[in-house]
């Protein structure tokens, strides 16, 4: 006789308490292999329920081979390997009564911070929301199925003239819509950028610089070299010297040593690249938006007569992340091999995401919810900057940054090695960088500077971080 608890079952429906219960004894072995269960009529006059009740969770054991059924002789527990120190699932508990605390254990926990300088996203806050969801509301009512149907493999056309328009009057770009991909993310798009660029090339990568590019080609298997950066961008000696045929640059301001690339130093790279045909420039325009005392400089591609610059860019940092729209603008000869060997593939985007992101430049409503942003990230520097010279404790020789991007460097005279200087801060509730922490190879000049990204902290709380900071200064 097999009687199981129903009052237990919690929400579930019946046939599916009574599936579970049933499993677990036979994989077990509560239920030995070959053993005969009793009748449908007999098992659900035992437990007070109804025959359908047993016919639906026999049915389902039936089509998983946990049991098997032989004609006018009825059902079996299927001939399984016994499990009996199996930490079963219990019939008894939903996720919400489990009683064995592993059970509901994450697998990865966000840590908590008083303060986190760390991170180099948009302020979520900030989002316009108002705004977007008017648009997703317009796109909403005026698409049907060209919101369900598989889109463009390039992206929405609406969109790629969209950002072709905006980047004529912010970035001094003259493009074709047609030269644009449109992607879910810059790690997708780089993806199939490699596979456009030439076999057996090395890649160069700025040092200091973002750290996800050096992961992106060892995840790749690429062979890469760190260039080292002089005050002039890129240092053209350590290109040289590389080998490398792939640029990675970040001309308007580079991350995070905030150093623009100087007229000259563009008009070389451009004369490096245009040198053999197998060269080419990947200008990562991150951030780009973001200068609050002059206009954007034009971008690199803008003054490219070589064909040879391939533009990428994102919308995670002047809209949100959650928007997984990135794009890169491909040279002729890059965009017809991408063509030909990608038109098979669905655009990875959200074509509703797209049509509302298309609408929502068209309109201006993207560059007036970036000029509040730069806005406000100029006064979240300047506030900062000030709290962090009125601190006392803090042992800066100088502070940079302010004019573009969102955070600022702060050299420490300090004895205490980066390290050090992280795992105090940690201990004080802050989470913070080091500049050191974005080398692949370390000089002496990057060791001993903080990274503070702007983390809307109000000003109480940023006092307070400030001083915890500067604490951690005064036993060394």
């Amino acid at each position: 006789m097999l009687i199981y608890d129903f009052s237990k079952r919690g929400t579930r429906p019946l046939y599916e308490f009574l599936y579970h219960c049933l499993k677990e004894d036979i994989l077990t072995g509560r239920i030995p292999s070959g053993t005969k269960l009793p009748s449908k009529r007999e098992l659900a006059s035992d437990n007070q329920i109804s025959v359908r009740t047993v016919m639906n969770a026999y049915d389902q054991l039936l089509t998983e081979g946990y049991i098997t059924s032989e004609e006018k002789r009825g059902y079996f527990a299927a001939k399984l390997t016994a499990e009996p120190d199996r930490a079963a699932f219990s019939p008894y508990s939903s996720p919400a009564q489990a009683k064995n605390a592993e059970e509901m254990e994450p697998l990865y926990k966000e840590d908590s911070w008083y303060a986190d300088f760390t991170s180099n996203n948009t302020i979520y806050e900030k989002f316009p929301f108002s705004l977007w969801r008017k648009t997703i509301r317009e796109v909403l009512s005026e698409y049907e199925l060209e919101l369900v149907e598989r889109a463009h493999f390039l992206g929405v056309p609406a969109l790629r003239a969209a950002i072709a328009d905006y980047l004529y009057r912010s970035r001094g770009m003259r493009i074709s819509p047609e030269s644009i991909v449109i992607g879910a993310s810059i790690e997708y798009l780089y993806e199939k950028l490699i596979k456009l660029l030439p076999e057996h090339s090395v890649y160069g990568a700025e040092n200091p610089g973002y750290r996800k590019i050096p992961r992106i080609y060892e995840e790749f298997g690429l062979s890469w070299k760190s260039l080292e950066m002089d005050d002039s961008g890129v240092s053209m000696e350590s290109l040289r010297a590389s080998g490398a045929n792939v640029l990675h640059v970040s001309p308007e301001h580079h991350y995070p040593l905030g150093t623009v690339t100087t007229a000259g130093r563009r008009q070389e790279l451009l004369s490096w690249v245009s040198e053999t045909s197998d060269r080419y420039i990947i200008e990562d325009d991150y951030d780009c938006e973001f200068r609050y005392s002059t206009k954007s400089i034009p971008a690199l591609q803008s003054m490219d007569t070589s064909h040879r610059v391939i533009y990428m860019n994102t919308f995670s940092k002047s809209l949100a992340p959650a928007i997984r729209i990135s794009y890169m603008v491909l040279p002729k000869k890059l965009m017809s091999r991408y063509i030909s060997g990608a038109n098979f593939y669905s655009n990875s985007a959200s074509s509703c995401e797209q049509y509302a992101l298309a609408r929502f430049i068209e309109n201006g409503s993207f560059e007036r919810h970036l000029s509040r942003l730069k806005k406000y990230y100029r006064q979240e520097g300047e506030r900062l900057l000030r709290i962090l010279k009125q601190s006392t404790l803090i042992p800066a020789s100088r502070i940079t940054g302010g004019s573009c991007g969102t955070h600022l460097l702060v050299y420490l005279d300090t004895s205490m090695t980066d390290v050090e200087i992280r795992w105090a801060a940690r201990s004080k509730g802050i989470n913070l960088a080091c500049l050191s922490e974005f080398c692949t190879e370390i000089r002496p000049e990057y060791e001993h500077v903080l990274v503070l990204n702007y983390c809307d902290l109000d000003e109480r709380t940023l006092m307070e971080t400030v001083r915890r900071l500067g604490n951690i200064f005064i036993q060394w």
